[in-house]
This record gives C-alpha cells, sequence and structure tokens, in this order.
C-alpha cells in the first residue's frame, strides 16, 4: 500500500470524536474517490480516502489529501515541511458544507474546491493578521482546470476571488505542527479561539525519499484586523 495511504488507513474508518465550543464535530476517514466535479489530473493526483468533518451526521468539511505534495527541499523535520512547498502547489481538495467562514471572516458558498498553498503579502495590507504567513486558497472546482494550471500567485489569487462578493480571494489558516503531534487526521485547538486538523501528508523532493509533512488546517477562526 502507498506510505500516504497508510497515514490514513492507520487511522482507521471508526470516528474520532472531539469537541469544539457550540457543537460536537468528530472526524471520520473513509473510502472514497474525489469529486468528480474536479478536472482529471487533479483527481489522479489524490488520495481515494477522504477525511471528513461532521456536526452530527452533516459533513462540514470534507477533504481529500495530495498523494505526494512536491518539495523544493527535504525538511529538517515533518513540522518544517510548509517552509518546503512552492506556492501555488496542490494541497489538496475540499467540500465545502454550509454556514462556513474563511479565515477573513467571509462566507464559503457550498461547493467543490481545490486547496493550494500561498503565502500571505508581506505588505502593509495584512501586517499583523495572522501569526503564520501559510495558506490554503480555495479556487473552485471548475475554475482549476490543471493540476499544473496556476504559474503564478496572482492568477491563482484570481481566479480563487473572481466568485466571491468582494473580490478576496476565499482563505484558510495553515499553521505548523509540532514535531510530534502524534497520529492524524485528528482534532486540534492551535491557539485562542482556533479549531483545526491536524494532517499528515505524503512529501517527496527531487531526489529524496518520501517522507510525510504535517500541519494544521484551521476550519474555525479568523485573523486580526
Amino acid at each position: 500500500m502507498n506510505q500516504g495511504l497508510l497515514f490514513l488507513f492507520a487511522a482507521g474508518c471508526a470516528l474520532l470524536a472531539s469537541s469544539a465550543p457550540g457543537a460536537d464535530l468528530a472526524l471520520k476517514v473513509a473510502d472514497r474517490e474525489p469529486p468528480q466535479e474536479l478536472h482529471e489530473s487533479i483527481r489522479k493526483a489524490l488520495q481515494p480516502k477522504v477525511i471528513q468533518l461532521l456536526d452530527g451526521i452533516k459533513p462540514v468539511y470534507e477533504i481529500w489529501l495530495s498523494k505526494e505534495i512536491p518539495l523544493k527541499s527535504k525538511p529538517a523535520s515533518s513540522g518544517q515541511g510548509l517552509q518546503s512547498i512552492s506556492e501555488a502547489t496542490l494541497i489538496g481538495a475540499v467540500v465545502v458544507g454550509p454556514n462556513q467562514r474563511d479565515y477573513k471572516d467571509n462566507d464559503i458558498s457550498e461547493g467543490v474546491y481545490t486547496a493550494r498553498l500561498v503565502l500571505q503579502p508581506q505588505d502593509g495590507n495584512h501586517l499583523g493578521t495572522a501569526e503564520y504567513p501559510y495558506f490554503a486558497v480555495l479556487v473552485p472546482g471548475k475554475a482549476d482546470t490543471s493540476l499544473a494550471g496556476f504559474t503564478t500567485t496572482k492568477s491563482l489569487v484570481k481566479a480563487s476571488g473572481k466568485e466571491t462578493s468582494s473580490g478576496h480571494p476565499i482563505v484558510l489558516s495553515i499553521r505548523p505542527a509540532s514535531a510530534d503531534s502524534g497520529d492524524a487526521p485528528k482534532l486540534d485547538e492551535p491557539a485562542p479561539e482556533h479549531h483545526s486538523i491536524y494532517l499528515k501528508v505524503p512529501a517527496r523532493a527531487e531526489g529524496s525519499e518520501q517522507t510525510p509533512i504535517s500541519f494544521e488546517l484551521v476550519y474555525q477562526g479568523k485573523g486580526k484586523s
């Protein structure tokens, strides 16, 4: 079995319960192919397993991780892998349920999205709004038409914001994980008023062996104004 699938299979298909303020949410891992709405080249790059964040029986988020994330260089540790990912790299795909908001506290329309890494611009408009510069930009599946379709951050951000009322891209914060955060996936509270899913994803730098990288995907929380 592919090493990446082993990370998820080890979690089993049992319900992994955890609580969050105002709601009891849980994680479930199940065998399921990525959504048909995605481009075939993207579907082939994703694991055939879904990580579901559930409110009762209703999915809040459904996540398919990449089979293997390409890295610029081999990270010193699993938790430092974000520094080795190029911007616009595909991290996975997400189906967003109703009534969700992004890290800018903007509404996210229900639907199928790809998730690609971007770095927060280092300018006066964003100074001090987030503890870490890493974000997953969500692009509507119909607007992401190739695995290597985005060659610049500008084009990626534009595609994400094209259907939002503000024109701002849809962003979810990504936080580095500690060197040893245990089994994945699991729910976590990495900071006050922040709720995340701790994830491990197979990755590889050219000429190196495959290695897992870990990070926290914040599904509930917002940046400072």
